[in-house]
């Protein structure tokens, strides 16, 4: 169960809500002609068989829906729904009032097809009252829309049964007001019409449009667990790893010698190298100055990066001792870190090498 809900409706899911909805109209629809041929209406001045016709027809149309409906909703897996329900009222589990009133309302028009079949050999009388239960399929049928369906909630349905139960309402007034109805069969019809949508109203308003409906009407717990909204997963927060910088340590270099001169005459000289044989890292230093006579560099500038390999800018700062191959150099990050720097180096013309001692820099209070 959970596995479909995660993935999501499934077709069926939508033909089933399709299907349903259609059916309530087409019901109302049997059920409006219906009362209109009791009254002998004959729109435009048309024949009285065409009302006769078009009722025929609508009513054998809502029950292929029905049959679509009820199909769709044995066939979708979520929820399992078993084909006895479909015939059997209150068989299911699932909302099992809801759905055998919906079961029942189907029933009733399936009794109104076999009758119409055999009504040569039933007799009128009996088709008649056959026929006249068929009504009670739509009440029974909104019931069950209002309690079973997934989209009782939303406004296209609720505007959609609205204007449904308001033709029916409509047409039945119109009946009630005929000259052959008498004064108290026409007080107890405005009557029932009165307190059913009252009743109606506030059962919907306090059942299926209130929070907590899908529980209280009988959905198991399992269906209602497959489509609760999933707690977020809580990853544990994991403490970055210590930063190998930040402790003191020994590493080789080597890397890359450059030597230049820049636009304005002053001599470059840059170091790029690896760190090895300790915590991995780029060091890279480049010294700037006028150059000696006997070879090398006055130093009037300096600019020293050390990081690691993803960060090789993490660290920032300048030579601040250089005599022969020996420099040392301060070096911070925006963090607040700060290490000193010791390198020795054997230099040849175009590479470098040597060995790096870094000592983290402990602040100390005032």
């Amino acid at each position: 169960m959970i596995a479909a809900a995660a993935h999501g409706p499934s077709v069926l899911w939508y033909a089933t809500r399709g299907a349903g909805a259609v059916s309530l109209v087409l019901l109302t629809a049997s059920v409006v002609l219906g009362v209109g041929q009791n009254r002998m209406w004959r729109p435009a001045g048309l024949p009285r068989f065409t009302v006769a016709s078009v009722h025929r027809s609508v009513s054998l149309l809502a029950v292929v829906f029905l049959v679509l409906h009820v199909l769709t909703v044995v066939l979708d897996p979520f929820p399992p729904i078993g084909l006895a329900t479909a015939v059997v009222p209150f068989a299911s589990s699932y909302r099992s009032l809801w759905l055998g009133l919906g079961t029942i309302a189907f029933d009733l028009m399936l009794a109104i097809v076999v009758t119409s079949l055999l009504r040569t050999r039933l007799g009128y009388r009996s088709w008649r009252n056959v026929h006249v239960l068929a009504y009670l399929a739509w009440p029974v049928a909104l019931l069950h829309g209002f309690g079973a369906g997934s989209d009782a909630k939303a406004l296209w349905m609720l505007a959609l049964t609205a204007a449904c139960t308001a033709t029916v309402i409509a047409a039945i007034a119109s009946r009630l007001a005929a000259g052959d109805v008498s004064p108290a069969a026409r007080t107890a019809g405005a009557a029932a019409i009165t307190i059913g949508a009252i009743g109606l109203l506030a059962w919907v308003a306090q059942g299926p449009l209130a929070s907590g409906w899908a529980g209280r009407a009988g959905t198991p717990a399992s269906v209602l667990n497959a489509f609760a909204p999933r707690a977020p997963v809580r990853v544990a927060a994991t403490a970055p790893a210590p930063d190998p910088l930040v402790q003191p340590f020994t590493a080789t270099v080597e890397g890359r010698l450059r030597n230049g001169v820049s636009t304005s005459g002053i001599g470059v000289v840059e170091l790029s190298m690896s760190l090895h044989a300790g915590p991995h890292g780029r060091l890279r230093v480049r010294i700037g100055g006028q150059p000696l006579p006997g070879g090398g560099l006055h130093m009037d500038r300096s600019a020293v990066t050390l990081g690691p390999p993803n960060d090789p800018g993490r660290y920032r700062g300048r030579i601040n001792f250089l005599q022969g191959s020996q420099l040392r150099a301060l070096v911070g990050s925006s963090d607040g870190h700060a290490i000193r720097l010791t390198l020795n180096l054997s230099l040849s013309p175009n590479s470098v090498s040597g060995q790096l001692l870094g000592a983290p820099v402990v602040a100390t209070g005032r």
